[in-house]
């Protein structure tokens, strides 16, 4: 078949509407261009941004983090926490891509009464390409919280200290004590009161040191036995029940709730072994620290808060070696039936209490079972590397409660 006249000219004209079609489509496309080429450069650069804050979001987040732990372990107070946030999050943020943001502000609020912490970043990341428009920079912002445990512990050593426990036992639990000291309070002391520790050494009885005329009402005589009568088992405070003096106790002296790791390290040194095993006294003494009826008697800043406290656990840590085998009141019964009944009281006011045999005979382990809060917060060391781990292990769940309640 052959194109006829009409037919070869509607050709041409369909040839020529096909390169005129095809030029204005590189016209336009040349036009257009630029205009791709600055929404693919504008959406690279809130990309880019996106980035930056995503960074920025993770990073506080781990400043956060960070300084809430410090928190719930008493490592900073609430008023250094801002600072603290600040720091961290400088350090972190060093690590990171972010280097051609600039941060502008970070702010942070912390609330004790709900333990929370809030804070914001803000800060700017350059353009590559928004320049054209006069876009130099993109805002970028972050917002995290994170919660922190306000929980404070009140804690008492009662501490065998007896003849037995001479040589490289004492040692051991002068090394094992402070371990305990030293996980629980902070190296830079700025515990502000999350964490206080008493300590009650004990042999045939208790040396009340300083507090002897308050308690005694006989300021010469610095040692003290159990009570008969009023207040023989419980926490009554000495103004309703003093104490009968004697004259034989350890040289080491109680220390009242502290939240000085020095101090409580120094004293601990001090520890030498002498004596028989009033354990019952121990525990007494170790209770009346922790106890809030005894407020007369302590420092202000050794009083213990009151039994129920919210966000307050009271802890009593007891150690032998033996058994308790020394008593004065034969009304009461012996060393060990008086223990048993003095732990139960101050278990009933809601003190835990750990116990730790040391290279210990079977009667003496009987018992510290029986005045644990539990089976789990008794613990049997056979050597002087068990009885470290056994107070690390009871700060480590002390901590642990700390950081997760």
């Amino acid at each position: 078949m052959k194109w006829s006249g009409g037919s070869r000219g509607g050709k041409a004209q369909f040839l020529r509407f096909g390169r005129d079609e095809g030029a204005a489509t590189v016209i336009l496309f040349a036009l257009l261009l630029p205009v791709l080429a600055l929404v693919v450069g504008i959406a690279f650069d809130y990309g880019n941004a996106s980035r930056q804050r995503a960074v920025a979001v993770s990073t506080l987040d781990a400043a956060l983090l960070a300084v809430g732990r410090d928190l719930s372990i008493g490592a900073i107070s609430e008023k250094d926490a801002p600072d603290r946030v600040q720091d961290v999050f400088n350090e972190l943020i060093a690590q990171t891509s972010l280097s051609e943001t600039k941060i502008k502000s970070v702010t942070t609020k912390v609330d004790p009464s709900t333990g929370r912490i809030e804070a914001e970043v803000k800060g700017d990341t350059e353009t590559a390409f928004g320049g054209i428009l006069g876009i130099s920079s993109i805002g970028i912002g972050a917002n995290a919280s994170v919660n922190y445990n306000t929980l404070t512990v009140e804690l008492a050593m009662v501490l065998d200290v007896t003849g037995s426990m001479g040589g490289s036992k004492i040692s051991d639990l002068k090394s094992a004590a402070k371990d305990l000291v030293n996980i629980l309070i902070p190296a830079n002391g700025s515990a502000k009161g999350k964490v206080r520790i008493a300590l009650a050494p004990y042999s045939n009885s208790v040396n009340t040191g300083s507090y002897a005329k308050q308690v005694t009402g006989d300021a010469s005589r610095k040692c003290v036995t159990e009570r008969d009568g009023a207040g023989d088992f419980d926490d009554t405070p000495p103004s309703a029940a003093q104490f009968p003096a004697t004259w034989s106790c350890p040289s080491a002296t109680i220390t009242p709730l502290t939240g000085d790791r020095g101090e409580l390290t120094s004293e601990i040194n001090k520890y030498s072994a002498s004596g028989a095993t009033a354990g019952h006294i121990g525990i007494g003494w170790g209770w009346y620290m922790l106890s809030p009826d005894w407020n007369g008697i302590w420092p202000a800043a050794s009083k213990p808060a009151a039994y129920g406290t919210k966000d307050l656990i009271k802890v009593l840590v007891v150690m032998t070696d033996g058994e308790f085998n020394t008593w004065y009141v034969n009304g009461n019964g012996n060393s060990s039936s008086q223990a048993k009944k003095v732990c139960k009281q101050a278990r009933n006011e809601g003190v835990i209490i750990y116990t730790v045999a040391f290279q210990a005979p079977w009667a003496a382990q009987n018992l510290l079972k029986k005045c644990a809060t539990s089976k789990d917060y008794y613990f049997n060391a056979t050597t002087g590397t068990a009885l470290k781990d056994a107070f690390e292990a009871i700060a480590a769940e002390i901590r642990n409660l700390r950081l997760s309640s």
